[in-house]
Order: structure tokens, then C-alpha cells, then sequence
């Protein structure tokens, strides 16, 4: 009898899980997502509309979402994204710059002591993240989330997802194998101490380009995830569409950079204007910040190009709606980005055009020829070749119809792989079939 009662009790304690979740509802905790962003200051600075939109996207499905920003974030971000006034101190702000090189490694080691004692205080006192975000990480923070990861895995935070934007090396002289410096050294080691993290699934590593997940394994031979993007601005069916005959507008948005060929557009547009001033194209450039070349001297707006009527120069910053309607009116997006420079990099303003089923001028053999190739319509230009520019800013200004049609029929595909639910599977992982179920 004994035996019998001790066996029943056995069997039924070891059921009882089974049956507390027949009987009672299943209780799912709200997961919880970290974005750690010390540059976020307002609504025109570092990465705002992309962190935007990652936090969008997850509130959507019920995660709660903060952001650790600058201290000096602005009320507006902070009630609108969440956002915690945490870092005092920004790399991006140029403050570590320094003409010796023993300076700035010193900077290197200061920041990222900074770095760990402000979210060490902040993940010592907080409740814990189901997963952490960080997706603008160099080499000014990784030593720091390193020391983060072996002291608070498992206990503040599950998942830790490490965002590389930047390059870790260039292409000059048409080299499609990455130059790195003797200073990456320091890149390398930092991200190989990752490892076992890595492959115990507590550390992703990522990216948002094929080529650049390439070139960091190809610098440490440590595996680099690639993401989509989740800045979906536009669909195409949100553009109207124009009739034969109208104006052409054609569209360089975002800060002017020399790396972005800001130089070389204008020279091709002088051209242009000088050859073809029949041609029925409107220009609108963003140019809300100076820009110097490495010599020290400024390029300024040409007067000529100021005082065209086929040009709009956009002098200021622009809010969101602005940008929107700026690229919502363009029938194309010119890119003469530098292939030195962008040889592996994404343009943001890439993938929002080809999922607004807008065509795009680019140069050739970087990685917005790759994203065209899979998912959009336009044409590719020589590496800083003024004259070819021009031309194939004339040859898409006649062939618009064909080119926009194109774009359209491509933008699904643009739309599949830059969508929403592709970007969650990445970044939550092995976690994502869990997520989806509690979001249903």
C-alpha cells in the first residue's frame, strides 16, 4: 500500500507542471529590449530614425523598448522612444581626436571605461533585458561590452546583439580585398575575445551588408550575421505616380559628405546645365552642412547652382515629414557615393528607394550595385567619373518611364527582404518562434 501511495505521489508531482498549465491560463512575461545609443541627442542627430524604427517595430508586437541616449536628449525623444539620459560622453563627438596616435588609443581605452561604468550602474539597478541592441558598436565600446557580457549574460540580459556599421578597412585602387591598418590589430583581438560568447548563442555579431559581414571575417575569422533594414520609409504604392512629360525630380538626401561625391554632383549638374539646359529635370540636394576636403579648404554651393531654377539646395535639417515628402516627389535617387568608401557599406537612402519602387544612379561595384541587382531598378556610374554621371543622369532622365516601372515591379522583393518580421527573426534569434507565439 505504501509502495502504491509513494508512486502515485511521485507520478503526480512530476505531472503537475502539466497540469498547473491545463488548469491555469499560461502567464507570458512582456519581453524586454535595451537600445543603447549614446549618441541619440534629437531628432537630426546620430541615428535617430533608426532606432525609430527598430523600437516601432517591437512595440508593435508587444515588446517594451527603451533607449539609453545622450544626457542631453532632447523631452520629445525621451517620451516619444522612452529614451534614458544615460552616456555624459560621446565618441562620435570628435572628442578623442588627436594628431597622436598614442593619444587616441588612450582615447580608445577611455571611452569604453566610460562606457562600462555608465551602464554598469544602469544594469546593476535595472530590471533584466531580454535582449541588448547596439547598433552603432566600434572599437570605442567593444572592450566595454565585453567586460558587460562576462559579468551580466544570464543575469541582466539574455541576448546581446553587437551592430558594426563602419568599416574595418578600405578599397583603395580598385581592390576588392580589404586594406587594413596595422591599428585594426587592436579591432581584432577585441572582437576574437568574443568567441565563446559567439558560440554559446549570448553574443551576435552583425551587420547590415554581405560585403561587410566578409570583411570582418576576413579581419578576425569570427562569423558576422547580416541583417535587413528596418527603415521601410515609403511603399510604392504610397507614390503617386506621374504622367509622361512632367517635370523629372531627382533627389540627394541625407548630410553631404565628400564620401558621399557631393563634389562630383554638382560638377555633373554644372555640366549639364551647360549641355542640356532643355532637359526637364529638378534637382533637390541636401546641403545642410559644411564640408571641407582633407587640405583644409571648403566646397561651397556653386553660385550657378544656387541661382538655377533647376536646382533646390535644402540648406537645413530635416524633420521626418520633411524628408518623407522630399523622397515620396523624387522619380530618382542620385548616389555618386565613393567606392573607397562604400565598397561594402549600405545607403540607407538605397533600400528606401527601392522599396518605394524609386530607380537610383549609383556607382558601379559597391554594395548598392548588389542591392539593385537583387531588389531594385537604375543605373550604375564609373567610380568619380564626373562626365559618366552626367550621362547617365540624362540617359534616366529620358528613359524615366521605364526606369520607375521597373523599380515598381522590383519593390516586393525590396519590401520581403526589408520587412519587418525578416529584421525581428534576426535580431531576437533562436528566441523569434517564442516571440511570435506570445505576440499573437
Amino acid at each position: 500500500m505504501y509502495f502504491r501511495y509513494s508512486l502515485n505521489l511521485r507520478h503526480l508531482l512530476k505531472a503537475a507542471p502539466l497540469y498547473t498549465k491545463l488548469l491555469i491560463p499560461m502567464q507570458s512575461k512582456q519581453r524586454r529590449l535595451l537600445i543603447v545609443e549614446e549618441a541619440l541627442k534629437d531628432y537630426t542627430g546620430h541615428w535617430y530614425e533608426y532606432d525609430k524604427a527598430v523600437t516601432e517595430i517591437n512595440r508593435l508586437r508587444g515588446v517594451d523598448v527603451a533607449i539609453a541616449a545622450h544626457q542631453t536628449v532632447s523631452p520629445e525623444i525621451v517620451q516619444e522612444l522612452k529614451a534614458l539620459p544615460l552616456f555624459q560622453y560621446t565618441n562620435w563627438d570628435g572628442i578623442y581626436y588627436s594628431p597622436s596616435a598614442l593619444k587616441r588609443y588612450w582615447g580608445i581605452g577611455q571611452h569604453n571605461w566610460r562606457v562600462y561604468k555608465t551602464l554598469d550602474k544602469f544594469l546593476a539597478s535595472s530590471e533584466p533585458f531580454d535582449c541588448i541592441f547596439v547598433p552603432t558598436v566600434i572599437i570605442y565600446h567593444l572592450a566595454a561590452w565585453l567586460l558587460l557580457v562576462r559579468k551580466y549574460q544570464g543575469k541582466k540580459f539574455k541576448r546581446l546583439v553587437l551592430f558594426f556599421r563602419n568599416n574595418a578597412g578600405s578599397y583603395p585602387n580598385n581592390s576588392i580585398q580589404p586594406v587594413f591598418k596595422r591599428s585594426t590589430n587592436i579591432l581584432k583581438k577585441t572582437i576574437q575575445s568574443f568567441q565563446c560568447f559567439i558560440q554559446s548563442g549570448v553574443v551576435c555579431l552583425a551587420t547590415d551588408s554581405s560585403r561587410l559581414a566578409l570583411e570582418y571575417n576576413i579581419l578576425t575569422g569570427v562569423d558576422v550575421k547580416v541583417f535587413p533594414s528596418p527603415r521601410i520609409k515609403l511603399l510604392a504604392e504610397q507614390i503617386v505616380q506621374k504622367s509622361p512629360g512632367e517635370l523629372v525630380v531627382m533627389s540627394c538626401l541625407g548630410p553631404p559628405r565628400l564620401e558621399k561625391g557631393i563634389d562630383l554632383l554638382q560638377l555633373a549638374i554644372l555640366h549639364l546645365i551647360k549641355e542640356h539646359p532643355e532637359l526637364n529635370v529638378k534637382f533637390i540636394i541636401q546641403w545642410n552642412r559644411e564640408i571641407y576636403y582633407l587640405d583644409g579648404s571648403k566646397l561651397e554651393p556653386n553660385p550657378k547652382l544656387e541661382n538655377s531654377q533647376n536646382v533646390l539646395l535644402l540648406k537645413s535639417d530635416l524633420s521626418s515629414d520633411e524628408y518623407d515628402q522630399y523622397l515620396a516627389q523624387s522619380d530618382c535617387i542620385v548616389l555618386p557615393y565613393r567606392r573607397e568608401s562604400y565598397y561594402a557599406r549600405i545607403s540607407g537612402i538605397a533600400v528606401e528607394a527601392a522599396t518605394a519602387g524609386i530607380p537610383i544612379i549609383f556607382t558601379k561595384d559597391t554594395w548598392m550595385e548588389d542591392a539593385v541587382s537583387q531588389y531594385g531598378a537604375g543605373l550604375g556610374v564609373e567610380n568619380e567619373n564626373v562626365l559618366d554621371l552626367a550621362e547617365k543622369i540624362y540617359l534616366m532622365a529620358l528613359q524615366i518611364s521605364k526606369y520607375r516601372a521597373e523599380a515598381m515591379v522590383k519593390a516586393k522583393l525590396a519590401q520581403a527582404y526589408h520587412s519587418p518580421e525578416n529584421f525581428l527573426k534576426c535580431l531576437w534569434g533562436s528566441e523569434t518562434s517564442d516571440f511570435t507565439l506570445y505576440n499573437q
